[in-house]
C-alpha cells in the first residue's frame, strides 16, 4: 500500500495536462473506496485532496451518474453562465444534462474504456466552450472539465498556420474577398502567371481542385464551419 502511495506522489509530480490530472484525481478516489480500512490510506488521501484543490483553481463540475451537481468551480459556473441561459447555476443546462446522460449511458451499455474523454462543444462569435466528459469507472462520480478556447480568424496570418507560404496565403485569402485572378495580381504586384502558380500549390497543399474547395477546406481546418 505505501509503495503505491509513492507511486501516486511519483505520477502527480509528472502530471502536466488538466485532463490527466483529473483522471488521476479519480484514480485516487477508487483507491480509497477499496482501501478505506488501511492506515497507509492517509497518504493516497492526502494526494487526492490536493489534487482537488487544483481542481478547483480550474473549471470543473464533479457530477453523480444521473447528472446531478456535486461540486462546481467559480470558473465553471461563470462559463456555464456565458454559453447557456442557465436559471440555475448549481444545475447542468437541460442539453448538456441530456448529453451526459447519452455518454454515460453509452458507456455503461457498450463497456467502452471509461477513462476516454468525450467532448461537447458550444461557439459563440469569437470563441467556443469544449467540455470534456471523463467519467469514472468504478463509482457514479464523474468529471467534466470545461475549457474555453478562441476560435480563428480567417485571415493572412491564420491560413499560413495550415502550412501554406505568406504569398499563398495572400492568394487564398483574395479568393476568399471573390476576387479574380488578375485582381489578386493588382493587389499583390505580380503576374497572373504567378497567382496561378501559388493556387496550384494551394490545390496541392489542401488536396482539393477548385477555388471554392480551398476556401472550405481552410474554414473546416481553422474551426470555423463544421466538415
Amino acid at each position: 500500500m505505501l509503495a503505491i502511495a509513492e507511486d501516486f506522489m511519483e505520477l502527480k509530480q509528472e502530471i502536466s495536462s488538466n485532463c490527466d490530472r483529473c483522471i488521476l484525481y479519480l484514480l485516487c478516489i477508487n483507491f480509497l473506496e477499496t482501501a478505506e480500512n488501511h492506515l497507509e490510506c492517509s497518504q493516497i488521501q492526502l494526494i487526492a485532496q490536493q489534487f482537488q484543490q487544483s481542481l478547483i483553481q480550474q473549471a470543473t463540475i464533479h457530477l453523480t451518474e444521473d447528472g446531478q451537481v456535486k461540486f462546481i468551480t467559480p470558473t465553471a459556473k461563470e462559463l456555464l453562465q456565458k454559453y447557456f441561459i442557465c436559471h440555475n447555476i448549481y444545475a447542468l443546462p437541460e442539453i448538456l444534462k441530456r448529453w451526459f446522460k447519452q455518454q454515460i449511458s453509452q458507456l455503461q451499455s457498450h463497456k467502452i474504456a471509461l477513462l476516454s474523454p468525450r467532448y461537447f462543444c458550444m461557439e459563440q462569435e469569437k470563441s467556443k466552450l469544449i467540455i470534456k466528459l471523463i467519467p469514472n469507472s468504478r463509482s457514479s462520480n464523474h468529471l467534466l472539465l470545461l475549457e474555453e478556447q478562441e476560435l480563428l480568424a480567417f485571415s493572412i496570418a491564420t491560413l499560413e498556420l495550415l502550412g501554406l507560404t505568406k504569398r499563398e496565403a495572400e492568394v487564398l485569402y483574395w479568393i476568399s474577398k471573390d476576387k479574380s485572378n488578375a485582381g489578386i495580381a493588382k493587389v499583390l504586384g505580380c503576374g497572373e502567371g504567378t497567382v496561378r502558380k501559388h493556387l496550384e500549390h494551394i490545390y496541392e497543399k489542401l488536396d482539393v481542385q477548385t477555388r471554392t474547395g480551398a476556401v472550405m477546406v481552410a474554414l473546416e481546418k481553422l474551426g470555423l464551419i463544421k466538415g
